[in-house]
């Protein structure tokens, strides 16, 4: 008899454990005990071993994966620390991305930083891109730091300088230096933790890991002594988030490396099921009582990531978290578990998640006083649960509850009898999380269609089959103890450890030596890891490049071949990412330069051989426990269902569907589409015998609803594509982009989420415009337009607005269309010194960019001879071709699963449903007219924006009344374009939570005189139209506050400091072209501060210091909040920021103007105080006002001040605490306040 093992795994409400021997398992449930999760570790481990007659010294090792460090991720309860960081930079953790995470909420809440600005600390010192020292590092300074730390009772340490993934010399030292002074303190270092570019993540993960790591070392302290005591002397291994088990010591030097632990087990069950199986294609399905996970399984490994986000304060909401950069099992999770709640929302649709019933009072049926529906709920309605069987008849299910809180919450509100009520809830979740699969699936180049379904967990199996018939998946395996599945799967895991380094280079230039010694130490550092925790296994090393063609900002993952590197491997390397980029996005570039950003290695143990499962034949006769009615969407009707026990099914067993398969933990349901069999590995395997069509049935609305769900899928993935293929920064970084699905009239039905209000709204009005230039009936299968006509596209020649007509079977159906930020098309570059739109650029009118999947040659030559950065301008528009193909395939594919041939129902629901809805909104404000003027900068001399909002009934006007003259510069707006970002500040105000479309904006109109400024007549210059532009939402938002003052915030920075510039590299005569994007601060809202160094209304997130540098001949030297900016008031204005930019030797920078607020602040609301301006010092004493340009010369220095955000209230008025807190954080300088901005 062999040495058994354990597998424990750390849940939010259960502990889960399970026994190995002799290839048998056991397991068991018991309550976790937060406050001293190792009790109910034990408590569960001597259980098992009582049940089992299994003595501790019987255990060979035990594998445990909690949720310890993402619990005080989420609850916020780490240790106090600290962040030691390079001189100017102190706030790279706060400032983050600059971006909100929901583009209409203007009461939304950023996540704050998990280090404080009091606790973050700076030391002269600086790194070049390259890893060469700018600055030495003052250890004198140091000295004097640590006793600042150990004054404020820091207990952890994160030190994270800029650059250092290139050169990890100087956090070396400086943690030398602090350990030898703080010997009881942690410390963590970004070069150890994530060495990786892009400042912010890396800081964010090195800040995370320090914050959980003392909590962390306690509790796995104290388990090895409770489990020595216990006589459990066996090896104790921790699961980490990539999938593999490592070392005690491992993982209490790197616990992030633990968040997201139990759910890698699930997808390890999941490998090893599908190896059983010989399924090398597989789709993980793990559905639970909150979220659901989904992850795609290939040759029998899981998909892996680099990115996670952790502790999201709007569940689910993408850019509400802490982002990590660990090695983790790529998963997406979205809020629909058997306990998401199911509600109306304000467009009487029906909505599930994200909340949640959780345990307590749990779904309705529970009994516990929940009077909320939930999928559980849905589920028993229909007929899928058992009242008397569930949780192994330890919980009455009561039916009465469930049908009083479906009919009260659904049913009634939307006139739904009988079944349709719950029928809709289990649809749209179902539909919510195949939608999420296609994204993922479309992310990795997978056709789900060949895939597997491999489905566990609570209710996992019981939502498969109708998942699996959505996306069109003919197997379906539900494995043995579905229940306990991620502690199954630790038990199968191999020991592993993951290292990266970030070593830039061209793959033009490939330095083989160079890049053997990072692999040899990468190699070194992760064998180590793996050789202490299992010293005589076989070992596999796997060698990957992140790579990208040169501009990009998202890394395509590529295997490095075996054995040395040599100038071969660079060719390897080349022909595979060639390849795997075509797969993902369509086509590859046959000329751009390719650039390797990063190198990993992993090393794991071998994982021992899975013997595959048979198939058997038995003649038994399966005999149901009971038969009942059970709803079956597909077909759409109720079917008399037998019920089978999964513990009297036998292998070779088999039946059709329509069936349940009753377990302890959950319930199958099988499908009348599927039939069942049990394998020779227990598995019960699922086939689809009936293949048409299956939504059958549906009651209209529902079926309506499902399908603009799935809309909403297909304009989302097509914004993946774009953000990930394109090359200008300023949309792979900053999201400067707009993508969305349009009908046959060119009516917009759907926005992706992503996206700035002056593309998206300027391109719901483009689509129609192309028809005058190609009428719809000379369009053919294949064509894709193109134009940046300022007039008819987004307002100025740097913005491409592409079209692509969409045929099902030879036949017109609808559009799509996307709108990209191409950063030089020649001309003057993005500057407002035009003397006319000629003289800004390549003016192009709308063109058949691609003729019957032709591409334009000769266009594509002429945009590259007119650009300074001609491999990013054909780079971009390859990516808006990749994007609008991805979206006609999507909108093809989602016609057939539904089998419709014509769009016009949908969008007439979409349409008339959002209409109605934004007029409801405005019918409820009172009816007048409400003027309003604000004085902005101009160019030379000041213009007053003037505006008159009139409401009757249900329709809203705004009208410019008072516009003045066009200006010689480009500031002039075309009306597209102010139209675009005024609906978007009034939208923000009166119907945020609408869908964005043709139908939501019709009721709200803006004119302007022609010809006046904001009405902009061709061919004048509107190069910077979004200086004026994005200051029309503050007009707009100060004739609402008239009407709804409870709702709307100060005045803000508004205007996107955005500042192009341009140069040549002396050395090689190269000329380069750049655009930096910063933002100053929100203005304080009714009831909260503004936010600080947010995009606000553009939605564009800031340049990244890191990335910047590595890109482009450019060094910037400060990038910190700006103290005293914020306007003050009850509620403080959200600060600006301080930039410092320098020009390097040999490379002299032109820096274009295109910011307002210089001369006239944001101004204050309701009593509060203006924000402070925005201002350039130039090193040199060069005046410069924020138009026109500066030139810096090698060694000079452009400070930039990004303007402050107004306060709303008097300041007399402001909490106290709210003062002493700014002030401990150095926000604010003095006790009252009152920094006196104008």
């Amino acid at each position: 008899m062999g040495m058994a093992r354990l597998a424990v795994d750390i849940g939010g409400t259960f502990t889960d454990v399970v026994l190995e021997r002799d290839g048998a398992l056991w397991g068991t449930k018991v309550p976790t005990t937060p406050q001293a999760p190792q009790r109910g570790f034990l408590d569960g481990v001597l259980r098992l071993l009582k049940q089992t007659g299994t003595a501790p010294a019987d255990i060979g090792s035990i594998i445990h994966g909690t949720t310890l460090a993402t619990n005080a991720l989420i609850e916020r309860k780490g240790a106090r620390t600290a962040l030691v960081t390079t001189q100017g930079f102190r706030d790279s953790l706060e400032i983050g991305y600059e971006a909100r995470f929901d583009q209409y909420d203007i009461q939304l809440e950023k996540p704050a930083p998990l280090v404080p600005r009091h606790l973050r600390f700076t030391v002269a010192e600086r790194l070049a891109a390259s890893g060469s020292v700018i600055t030495p590092l003052d250890e004198e300074a140091l000295a004097a730091l640590a006793a600042a730390l150990k004054a404020e009772g820091v207990e952890a340490i994160a030190i994270g300088f800029l650059h250092a993934y290139a050169n990890d010399e100087h956090e070396r030292r400086a943690g030398a230096i602090l350990a030898a002074l703080l010997p009881e303190i942690p410390i963590s270092l970004s070069s150890e933790v994530c060495p990786e570019i892009r400042e912010y993540e890396r800081l964010s993960t090195t800040v995370a890991n320090a914050y959980v790591r003392p909590k962390m070392a306690g509790y796995l302290d104290a388990l090895a002594r409770d489990l020595t005591a216990a006589g459990l002397s066996c090896p104790l291994f921790m699961v980490t988030s990539a999938g593999g088990i490592t070392t005690l010591q491992a993982a209490m030097d790197f616990p992030i490396r633990l968040v997201e632990s139990g759910p890698s087990g699930g997808a390890v069950l999941a490998e090893i099921t599908a190896e059983q199986n010989g399924a090398r294609d597989v789709l993980s399905y793990d559905m639970g009582g909150t979220t659901a996970k989904i992850c795609l399984i290939g040759d029998y490994r899981a998909a892996t990531a680099r990115e996670f986000e952790a502790a999201r304060t709007a569940r689910f909401a993408k850019g509400s978290g802490i982002p990590l950069r660990i090695p983790v099992v790529e998963m997406i999770e979205i809020g629909a578990g058997g306990g998401s709640i199911a509600a109306i929302d304000g467009l009487k649709r029906v909505a599930v998640g994200p909340h949640s019933a959780g345990a307590e009072p749990g779904p309705a049926c529970y009994g516990r006083g929940g009077s909320l529906p939930t999928v559980t709920d849905a589920d028993l309605a229909l007929g899928r649960l058992d009242a008397e069987r569930f949780a192994e008849g330890r919980l009455r299910l009561d039916t009465g509850a469930t049908d009083r809180a479906i009919g009260s919450a659904i049913g009634a509100p939307l006139g739904l009898t009988g079944l349709d009520a719950p029928r809709a809830i289990c649809e749209i979740v179902d539909e919510a999380m195949a939608n999420a699969a296609r994204v993922h699936a479309v992310e990795h180049a997978r056709d789900l269609r060949a895939a597997t379904m491999i489905a566990f967990g609570g209710a996992g199996p019981l939502h498969a089959g109708r998942l699996a018939e959505k996306l069109g998946i003919t197997r379906i395996i539900v494995p043995a103890n579905p229940g306990v599945g991620s502690a199954v799967g630790f038990l199968s895991m191999p020991v592993s450890y993951e290292v990266v380094q970030s070593r830039y280079m061209l793959l033009s230039r490939f330095r083989a030596a160079e890049v053997d010694a990072v692999l040899a130490g990468l190699t070194a550092t992760a064998e180590a890891v793996v050789a202490s925790a299992a010293p005589d296994r076989p070992r596999t090393i796997r060698r990957t490049a992140l790579m990208r063609y040169m501009g990009q900002g998202h890394e395509v993952e590529i295997a490095l071949p075996d054995g040395p590197v040599s100038a071969a491997t660079a060719d390897a390397l080349r022909d595979a990412y060639g390849v795997r980029y075509a797969e993902l996005y369509g086509r590859a570039m046959t000329a751009g330069e390719i650039e390797i950003l990063t190198w990993t290695v992993t090393v794991a143990t071998r994982r021992e051989a899975v013997s595959p499962v048979t198939t058997m034949a038995d003649q038994t006769r399966v005999v149901a426990v009971e038969r009942r009615a059970v709803f079956d969407p597909g077909s759409g009707r109720s079917h008399d269902t037998p019920v089978y026990l999964r513990e009297q099914l036998a292998p070779g067993m088999a039946f059709d569907g329509p069936a349940l398969v009753v377990e302890a933990q959950t319930t199958t349901v099988v499908p009348a589409s599927f039939r069942a069999q049990v394998n020779g590995g227990g598995h019960l395997v699922l086939d689809r015998i009936d293949t048409e069509t299956t939504n059958a049935g549906e009651a209209d609305d529902i079926r309506l609803q499902v399908m603009w769900n799935r809309l909403q899928a297909v304009v989302d993935e097509q914004a993946g594509v774009l953000m990930r293929t394109a090359f200008s920064p300023i949309v792979r970084e900053s999201g400067d982009l707009s993508v969305g699905a349009f009908d046959l009239e060119g009516r917009m039905l759907a926005q992706a989420v992503t996206g700035t209000p002056g593309h998206v709204n300027t391109m719901a009005a483009a689509c129609a415009k192309f028809f005058e230039a190609f009428p719809r009936q000379t369009m053919r299968p294949g064509d894709i337009y193109l134009t940046n006509d300022p007039w008819l596209g987004s307002g100025h020649l740097n913005d491409f607005v592409v079209l692509k007509p969409c045929f099902q079977q030879e036949r017109l159906i609808g559009f799509v269309s996307c709108t990209s930020h191409l950063v030089d098309i020649g001309g003057r570059c993005l500057g407002p010194d035009g003397s006319d739109v000629f003289d800004e650029g390549l003016y192009v009118p709308p063109i058949r960019l691609v003729d019957a999947g032709n591409l334009a040659e000769l266009f594509m030559t002429l945009l590259k001879a007119n650009s300074r950065s001609p491999e990013s301008a054909e780079g971009d528009v390859y990516a808006l071709i990749a994007c609008c193909e991805t979206g006609e395939k999507r909108l093809v594919e989602m016609m057939a699963d539904f089998a419709i041939d014509d769009l016009a129902p949908l969008a007439e629901r979409i349409l008339t449903t959002c209409e109605r809805a934004t007029r409801e909104r405005i019918a409820a404000l009172p009816d007048g007219a409400y003027d309003f003027s604000m004085t902005v900068d101009g160019y030379d001399d000041p213009i007053t924006i003037a505006a008159r909002l009139t409401i009757t009934g249900e329709d809203l006007l705004l009208d410019f009344h008072q516009s003045a003259p066009p200006s010689a510069y480009g500031i002039n707006v075309p009306l597209n374009y102010a139209e675009a970002y005024t609906v978007f500040g009034i939208k923000c105000v009166i119907a945020p939570d609408i869908p964005n479309n043709h139908g939501s904006l019709l009721p709200m109109v803006v004119t302007a005189a022609p010809g006046t400024i904001l009405n902009a007549a061709k061919p004048a210059p509107v190069c910077s139209r979004h200086i004026l532009g994005q200051l029309l939402p503050d007009v707009a938002l100060g004739c609402l506050a008239q009407v709804a003052p409870d709702a709307v915030p100060a005045e803000g920075a508004a205007t996107l400091w955005d500042l192009p510039m341009k140069g040549v590299v002396e050395a090689t005569g190269e000329p380069f072209a750049a655009e930096l994007v910063f933002n100053g601060g929100t203005g304080a809202r009714p009831a909260k501060d503004g936010l600080s160094a947010t995009a606000f209304p553009s939605g564009v997130m800031g340049s990244l210091v890191e990335i910047t540098e590595s890109t482009t001949p450019i060094l910037v030297t400060r990038r910190e909040l700006r103290p005293d900016s914020g306007g003050p008031g009850a509620h403080r204005g959200g600060l600006g920021q301080i930039i410092e930019i320098e020009a390097l030797p040999g490379t002299p920078l032109v820096i274009y103007g295109t910011v307002d607020r210089v001369r006239f602040p944001a101004r204050g609301r309701a009593g509060g105080q203006a924000g402070a301006c925005g201002r350039f010092v130039h090193s040199a004493g060069t005046p410069f006002m924020g138009k026109g340009s500066c030139t810096l010369k090698p060694g000079e220095r452009l400070t930039v001040f990004t303007p402050g955000g107004g306060g709303q209230g008097p300041l007399a008025s402001r909490d106290p605490a709210d003062t002493a807190l700014d002030l401990q954080n150095g926000l604010v300088t003095n006790q009252a306040g009152d920094h006196g901005h104008g």
